[in-house]
């Protein structure tokens, strides 16, 4: 047991070091629906109708989680996948690390992307939160605030959004001057109260946002300030709420509402501390807000300790092992500096690995996503450094 020797001392120089992982935030994440076609994903899977029946729509069973959680479930479905690519005759796909970073972005980013608004929800949300009292809509309301039909720009939500957030402290002034209390929105509020618009206004142009680029959303959140209340990586001692402890991962305008329902609390304060109220152009809220969604796409630190058990325990070590194992020798491999790679590999390397699997009578291993980041750290750890 050689090499289960070496894993154990690698292991314990770095025995309680919880490792980090290292995923870089896509700058594009609709890339990875390049792949999920060109790949023949799409022959099974569909979303939101257009693709293959065999397997679930991804756009209607989301699948929520981490880059290692999305990867464990992929993982614990390559047997089924891999007796419907034979059972097809369909060619087994391979990918590259950048490819399989595209195509699990793509899969989490699903989520993000919402879902079509209800209009007659739309036009009740318009009276029910008071907007029509300063706005006109349709023929009827209040004239303190622009006229709802002439905005043709609100075909996006991202912009209404946008919008709605710079015009937030005037709002907030106008209301409390009219005795209203500040309207709270949630879940799909705001893509019904814009779906409502767009079949209420009577302008010919539509200028609409992008879904968000979360590199670009990085640095807006540097820009605008919002480090200075927010943390995202909960240490120190900040004003506002650690954003990785709230739950982000919603669609874009479910995320929009816990803002603008975050809002009134900000105004009052940055009034108080004489800070200047952060104003959205161009496509900055819409990557501000894939920035914060995509806080929760990086995994939680793994610990290698429990990693090296359920290396052994699975039986990982009887392919893997020095000089007698079927599978490479893990301490000779390029060093895993990122879980793109570790997941790369495994996928790459699965159809082997089942097919070995069932000569022997062994079952698939199971992963859950606690163990899949385990994994990643032990395996960081032994293999080599350059």
């Amino acid at each position: 047991m050689k090499f289960l020797v070496q894993l154990i001392l690698v292991v314990s120089i770095g025995a309680g070091c919880m490792l980090a992982q290292e995923i870089k935030l896509p700058s594009n994440p609709l890339k990875g629906r390049i792949v999920f076609e060109e790949k023949g994903c799409i022959k099974c899977h569909s979303i939101s109708g257009f693709g293959g029946n065999i397997a679930p729509d991804l756009s209607r069973e989301h699948y929520y989680g981490s880059f290692l959680e999305l990867a464990s479930i992929i993982w614990n479905h390559i047997p089924k996948m891999n007796r419907k690519y034979r059972e097809l005759k369909l060619k087994r796909p391979s990918f590259s690390q950048s490819e399989m970073l595209n195509l699990i972005g793509f899969i989490y980013y699903l989520r993000y992307l919402g879902e079509p608004g209800s209009v007659s929800n739309g036009r009740k949300l318009l009276s029910d939160k008071g907007c029509i009292v300063c706005h006109d809509v349709a023929g009827s309301g209040g004239k303190k605030g622009p006229d709802f039909d002439q905005l043709q720009q609100f075909a996006s939500p991202l912009y209404m959004v946008q919008a709605m957030w710079n015009h937030g402290p005037a709002m907030q002034e106008e209301m409390r001057e009219l005795g209203m209390k500040y309207p709270s929105l949630n879940g799909h509020d705001i893509v019904d109260i814009t779906s409502y618009i767009q079949q209420a206004t009577i302008g010919n142009i539509e200028i609409r946002m992008a879904p968000g680029n979360p590199v670009n959303g990085e640095k807006v959140f540097k820009k605008k300030q919002c480090h200075n209340c927010h943390s995202i990586d909960k240490k120190g001692d900040a004003i506002g709420t650690d954003l990785n402890t709230i739950d982000l991962q919603k669609s874009v305008t479910e995320i929009a509402g816990s803002m603008w329902n975050h809002s009134p609390v900000m105004i009052d304060y940055m009034k108080s501390e004489s800070i200047t109220w952060p104003e959205f152009k161009g496509n900055e809220m819409s990557d501000l807000i894939a920035y914060l969604y995509f806080l929760g796409f990086e995994d939680e630190p793994g610990d290698p300790i429990n990693g090296e058990k359920f290396f052994v325990d699975k039986g990982c070590i009887g392919c893997h092992e020095a000089e007698v194992g079927i599978g490479p020798e893990l301490s000779k491999m390029k060093r895993f500096n990122s879980p793109i790679r570790m997941i790369q590999l495994m996928w790459n390397h699965a159809d082997r690995m089942d097919d070995l699997l069932e000569i022997k009578n062994e079952e698939w291993p199971i992963v859950s996503t606690k163990e899949m980041q385990d994994l990643y750290a032990f395996l960081r750890n032994v293999t080599k450094q350059k």
